[in-house]
């Protein structure tokens, strides 16, 4: 029985990977309703503000439920302070008769109490099934639940010798196939962070090409605004959120560009005038990286992927503010170019995967 318990449920998660990317802050969660051994409906989390899985999978459903059994990744919601109705009830109401549950849902608002009013009801509930993979399909959501404060994967493309480019120069250093990667990846995260320095040098897009996906809000650091104000993050922030995080002491004037509404102007450290969009999220006060990921909870972002550049990645690694770490190793040598960090600490990591990226290697690494 448990094989095929597994089973249903690895189709949950199937359909839950549908609404990656779509249904932030909310979990990743689908449902399936068998009866008589055979799914007869099912549905997913399809994007935020909607119906949540089981809800679906009941609406979908063309026939009598009595009798039939729920697989769900995730315990059934109970409360009632959200955009949409509880799931639990919905489920009582319907006459399923079993539910068959992944994971336990860690938001305090629900943990237990959705399990406890189906089991009140007369349902019986079953839990832990395939429990490590619903951990980590939703690895996003536990942690911002549990910790309050963001998921953050730490992606490094990088030459054999560890570098990321020459000095103070754009350099392709990975093939197409991690290019590819690293637009699906960006498309699962809510946020990509950059330094200002990234912005300089590079001048990248951060948005997603080559696959289908959501664009992820773009986050620069930058103490002083000191970057090129017509960069194509800048000018683009009217179709994508871009967010600039820099300090109390960066003055901002409300003066507007050839009086036009749709720039305003700002200075630098520096006294040289920057012009910006006025729809960008200019952000002033502590630049540290934990006053920053505090920030980003409270304006419900769970999870982050930082991109660069060196700087930025030695403050995630120094002060062991990640999760993960994702290295793309190009089969190449630079010699003198820009090391991909640099940390005065010693930090034991987990590897997670390795694969091919065509002639890439992928590593994936996870803190202990």
């Amino acid at each position: 029985m448990n094989g095929i318990h597994e089973k249903y449920i690895n189709e949950c998660f199937r359909l839950a990977k549908l609404g990656a990317g779509a249904v932030s802050p909310n979990p990743l969660v689908g449902a399936v309703i068998v009866k008589n051994g055979k799914i007869i409906s099912s549905g997913y989390h399809e994007r935020y503000g909607s119906l949540h899985a089981e809800a679906n999978a009941i609406k979908n459903a063309n026939e009598n439920l009595e009798e039939a059994i729920l697989y769900c990744n995730l315990e059934p919601c109970s409360h009632t302070d959200k955009q949409t109705p509880p799931c639990a009830p919905l489920i009582i109401k319907s006459g399923i008769k079993k539910v068959i549950i992944s994971n336990l849902d860690p938001n305090p608002k629900v943990s237990g109490n959705g399990i406890r009013m189906l089991r009140e009801a007369g349902i019986e509930v079953i839990t832990g099934t395939v429990e490590k993979e619903g951990a980590e399909l939703n690895k996003f959501f536990f942690k911002y639940i549990t910790q309050k404060i963001p998921y953050v994967t730490i992606k490094i493309a990088q030459t054999i010798d560890g570098k990321i480019a020459l000095n103070n120069s754009e350099t392709s250093i990975t093939g197409a196939e991690s290019k590819r990667f690293v637009h699906s990846l960006r498309a699962k995260y809510d946020a990509v962070l950059i330094g200002a320095n990234t912005v300089k040098i590079d001048d990248p897009k951060l948005n997603v090409r080559e696959v289908e996906g959501r664009n992820p809000i773009r986050i620069i650091l930058s103490k002083h605004l000191s970057f090129p104000a017509d960069s194509y993050i800048i000018k683009t922030s009217k179709d994508q959120k871009t967010w600039i995080y820099t300090t109390d002491e960066t003055h901002i004037n409300s003066r507007f560009l050839d009086n036009s509404n749709e720039f305003d102007s700002g200075y630098n450290s520096l006294n040289k005038t920057i012009f910006y969009p006025k729809n960008l999220t200019i952000i002033k006060g502590k630049t540290d990286i934990p006053s920053i990921l505090n920030n980003l909870a409270k304006e419900k972002i769970t999870s982050i992927l930082v991109e660069g550049g060196s700087n930025v990645f030695s403050q995630f690694i120094d002060s062991e503010m990640y999760d993960e770490l994702i290295l793309l190793i190009a089969p190449k040598i630079l010699g003198d170019g820009l090391s991909s960090f640099i940390s005065n600490k010693i930090q034991r990591l987990k590897l997670i995967s390795s694969d091919w990226l065509g002639e890439d290697i992928k590593l994936v690494y996870r803190k202990f």
